[in-house]
């Protein structure tokens, strides 16, 4: 019979064993040599079990761990003893019955460790997300405990990041009277914010509420960090102030969440108003909390606010500043080609007693390579590796980039050529950067074996890849070649973002075929994407440029029709 014609969970059953072919017969044994099997066991005289003329099978697993249900310790020794056997391997249902038995016996660190390995041999990847919770159940009901068991592998399926398996556990628990422990649901809530569901975590702890588990810190903290990671920072601070006015213990963490949600919102001085305010709370600043701010005036380019923050820090006791908070000032620093101040603050971090890391070299590199500084950028690669540090894909990416925007080719292979010998693969970064600089020189056909190399290689493009090229060949005067790239990316399934259809849209404006440009408006929606304002802008131009104003002024009106703003280089009126 085929193997697709097995159901999952039969073949996750069956397969946990070794190869039927490599098994012997099975034999169930007499009830005489199953009394006798157990009292050995109960006495602890393990190495006579192997004098026992035993067949190891699922059977005889299943019929001792039910009869030592209540000797952890010696169910716990049989059923090592049998995993050790060359030709049988311990189904999933044994591994069910001994976590049960391990949990009622308070051994609960062997408990996790097997929650563990059934979650790894169950395929949690794959396998169904009722699956291993059912056959808990099955054997929760046959042996009549233990509970503890299903928070177990809430815990275990949250810090293993399998969300929607924890959740299934966390909804169906009370189905079954059963209570998850709040450090499961903490964990829970971490999993899913990390996950990038916040929104879901809002609703897990909405449902505790419910259920009558109290938050702690850790509780309060994972929240506001959900609502400031959708932007929602306003309500975590009230949120916040709910619970301290319920008496709820509020930790520095959910206020480093705060900060952090206002600064990602590029509003530095109200993370600066919390970070005041943490003072009045009783609560001690550390160096989180003054890097944070330190990131968040660098965000929004005030690197005099942030390197102030610097300063202060040195000032106040406890508080010992890191490569972070250096680093954070030495990149902005570089990002605004400022590089005598990014080797002023990398100076004082190294009379710190600090040493200069990876990130604070690639953000020196990339500073010069964006100044064209070239030979100084090469030094700076040269001293990490001095430094005994290994460059990495962005160190290399940075030096590739350098070379394209000065039009020196044949050096930004030069480098690829040494990223390859250091054990590194290109990315799609490294090709978008090659694009760009074969583009940008008209080298159109390099850019297009390049893509071919690209796909050779099992790289796939992204939306920058696609565009860069497409609007290569536009420009290049050969759009029939451009639209023949862009069908092939459509049809590939490459991608089919907004930025690559606008870049057809531009070209075929560009070359005055507009009726093909708004062809490509309908294309857009039968692809399941939203013409944007710039789409629109793009044609609005394009029929202002050869003075048709009656076709501008319909697109015009469409626009307004979905309320987009009307910013217009041609008057249309």
């Amino acid at each position: 019979m085929p193997l697709r014609c097995f159901s999952c969970p039969l073949l996750l059953r069956r397969s946990l064993h070794a190869s039927p072919s490599l098994r012997r017969p099975r034999r169930i044994p007499s009830s005489e040599l199953l009394d006798r099997l157990c009292r050995i066991l109960t006495l602890e005289r393990f190495h006579a079990v192997e004098k026992l003329p035993l067949d190891f099978s699922d059977e005889l697993l299943a019929a001792v761990l039910g009869r030592l249900r209540l000797d952890p310790g010696a169910s716990l020794r049989f059923f090592e003893i049998a995993s050790a056997q060359p030709y049988f391997r311990p189904n999933l249902q044994s591994h069910c019955k001994l976590v049960h038995i391990l949990s009622r016996g308070r051994l609960f660190h062997d408990a996790r460790a097997y929650i563990r390995d059934s979650v790894r041999i169950s395929g949690a990847a794959r396998s169904p997300v009722t699956f291993l919770f059912n056959e808990l159940l099955s054997v929760y009901r046959e042996f009549s405990f233990s509970p503890m068991v299903f928070d177990m592998l809430l815990k275990v399926y949250a810090e293993s990041g399998f969300r929607k398996h924890a959740l299934y556990v966390f909804d169906n628990m009370p189905k079954y009277g059963l209570k998850p422990s709040l450090r499961s649901c903490n964990s829970l809530l971490s999993c899913l914010v990390k996950c990038g569901e916040s929104g879901v975590a809002i609703h897990v702890y909405e449902q505790m509420g419910r259920a009558g588990i109290l938050p702690d810190a850790f509780t309060v903290s994972i929240v506001v960090d959900a609502y400031c990671s959708d932007g929602k920072v306003e309500k975590a601070v009230e949120f916040m102030s709910e619970m301290e006015r319920k008496g709820f213990e509020v930790n520095l963490v959910a206020y480093h969440s705060l900060i952090n949600g206002y600064c990602r919102l590029g509003q530095t001085e109200a993370a600066v108003n919390i970070f005041n305010s943490i003072n009045n709370k009783g609560i001690s600043p550390n160096v989180v909390s003054y890097t944070l701010l330190i990131k968040g005036y660098c965000k929004e380019g005030k690197v005099e606010e942030a390197e102030r923050v610097l300063t202060d820090m040195k000032e106040v006791p406890g508080v010992v500043i890191d490569e972070v908070a250096y680093g954070a000032l030495i990149n902005t620093y570089c990002q605004l080609g400022r590089m005598d101040d990014a080797i002023r603050i990398r100076g004082e971090m190294l009379s710190a007693g600090l040493k200069a890391n990876v990130f604070v070299y690639n953000a020196m590199i990339n500073g010069y390579c964006k100044l064209g500084k070239m030979i100084e950028a090469e030094k700076t690669a040269k001293d990490m590796e001095d430094a005994h540090l290994t460059p990495d894909s962005y160190s290399y990416n940075a030096l590739i980039n350098g070379y394209c925007r000065e039009g020196h080719m044949i050096k930004a292979f030069e480098i690829c050529d040494r990223m390859l010998n250091k054990g590194i693969e290109p990315t799609v970064l490294t090709y978008n950067t090659l694009f760009k600089g074969f583009c940008s020189m008209g080298s159109v056909n390099d850019a297009l074996k390049l893509w071919c190399l690209m796909l050779k290689r099992g790289v796939a493009p992204n939306e920058i890849s696609c565009s860069t090229l497409m609007d290569g060949l536009f420009k290049a005067g050969r759009p029939e070649q451009a639209l023949k790239l862009w069908s092939e990316i459509l049809v590939r399934g490459f991608t089919k973002s907004v930025v690559t259809f606008n870049t057809v849209i531009n070209g075929l404006c560009k070359i005055e075929r507009m009726a093909e440009a708004e062809e490509v408006i309908t294309k857009m929606r039968e692809w399941g994407n939203s013409p944007d304002s710039l789409s629109y802008r793009t044609l609005i131009d394009g029929y202002c440029r050869i003075g048709d104003i009656l076709g501008a002024s319909k697109i015009r009106d469409e626009m307004e029709k979905l309320g987009f703003l009307l910013q217009l280089k041609c008057s249309i009126h």
